[in-house]
């Protein structure tokens, strides 16, 4: 289970939903210029990048 979850095409999939979930989020009419709403899209982003990159380091650091 643990090497699906820490998989690039996996951490992908679910960086590219957390991008898509903040900027809902952030746009929302009922949301939107709230800086909460836009904290927490600017997270979402952030856990995003983060783990897509542990992914490709694990990844690369197996390879090699």
């Amino acid at each position: 289970m643990r090497n699906i979850v820490i998989s690039v095409p996996f951490a992908i999939i679910v960086s590219v939903a957390l991008v898509a979930l903040g900027a809902v989020l952030a746009t929302a009419p009922g949301t939107a210029g709230l800086w909460l709403s836009n904290a927490v899209a600017a997270v979402a982003l952030f856990v995003a990048i983060v783990y897509t990159g542990a992914a490709i380091r694990r990844r690369r650091s197996r390879h090699n």
